[in-house]
């Protein structure tokens, strides 16, 4: 995409890591700030450390480009990452500002959209002018589907889990064929519906996310199932890799590490989904070997 940062100085370092190890593209990474990071339990104790532990992962698996929600990394590593607008809420800015950080590269990707935390989809009627600027633009959407923390209507009482189904989305893709939307988690539990989606709509590609290191409940099985499946339809080429690391950095490395271990993905497969689906939908033209 034109509007995002050329890449060319980066990638003799990244693209040729010394120990042959391919080049990783993480499409689902959170930041913060030294006022939004919260030292939670198993992770870094500050800020700092959080972010050197993220840079020892991009450095120990050669991650060569992230898009992160929100927050901020060093100089050098927001250089390498896509910059998304994170929200569980209609965006809280106007249209008119919205266009002015698009036309600044402030905004990349409209996304994480977590609305279902707050009973919302972007097929509400108050998501169409932003909807409208980002297809014309060409920013893609990020939006988390599939299912919540346990229990976690505690905490948003307006969560819903069927606002989860990625058919709900249904009547957006319709309404704008040209927007980019990547569905975040697969929409599993639902993944049934996230494939039919991607038949019926070439422009829907998903992520993988939490659910390639949730041990418990309905998502490793579900996981595994909707890759075979993917697979058998012809789907893999827009499967994208997404670790969603939060405040544990070590996700990463449990992220690939899970996704390697599905015998049934040859490697062809898996360089796909952990780069080369990303360069595809991103127009990442700059890193495209």
């Amino acid at each position: 995409m034109k509007k995002f940062a050329n890449l060319l100085f980066i990638l003799p370092l990244l693209l040729n890591a010394q120990d042959g190890t391919k080049p990783i593209i993480d499409v689902h990474l959170h930041g913060y700030t030294e006022e939004t990071y919260r030292p939670m339990p198993g992770a870094p104790a500050t800020f700092n450390e959080f972010k050197a532990k993220i840079r020892e992962q991009f450095e120990k698996f050669n991650i060569v480009y992230a898009v992160k929600s929100g927050g901020l990394f060093d100089a050098d590593m927001e250089e390498r990452m896509l910059k998304g607008y994170e929200s569980n809420t209609i965006p809280k800015i106007d249209t008119l500002e919205f266009k002015t950080l698009i036309d600044e590269g402030k905004i990349q990707v409209l996304g994480e959209l977590m609305l279902m935390f707050n009973g919302l989809t972007i097929a509400d009627p108050d998501f169409a002018p932003y909807l409208k600027i980002c297809e014309r633009e060409g920013i893609p959407i990020a939006l988390h589907t599939g299912q919540g923390p346990p229990n976690i209507y505690k905490y948003y009482p307006k969560f819903r889990l069927n606002l989860g189904d990625p058919l709900l989305i249904d009547e957006v893709l319709i309404k704008y064929p040209k927007l980019k939307i990547y569905l975040m988690h697969a929409g599993i539990p639902f993944y049934e519906n996230t494939l039919a989606l991607m038949e019926q709509y070439p422009q829907v590609y998903c992520d993988l996310g939490a659910v390639l290191w949730i041990k418990k409940g309905l998502s490793p099985s579900h996981l595994e199932d909707f890759l075979m499946k993917a697979k058998e339809y012809g789907f893999i080429d827009r499967i994208m890799f997404g670790s969603d690391v939060m405040y544990w950095a070590s996700r990463i490395e449990q992220s690939i590490q899970k996704l390697e271990s599905f015998e049934f993905l040859n490697e062809g497969d898996k360089r796909k989904i952990f780069y080369e689906n990303a360069v595809t939908f991103f127009e990442l033209n700059d890193l495209k070997n």
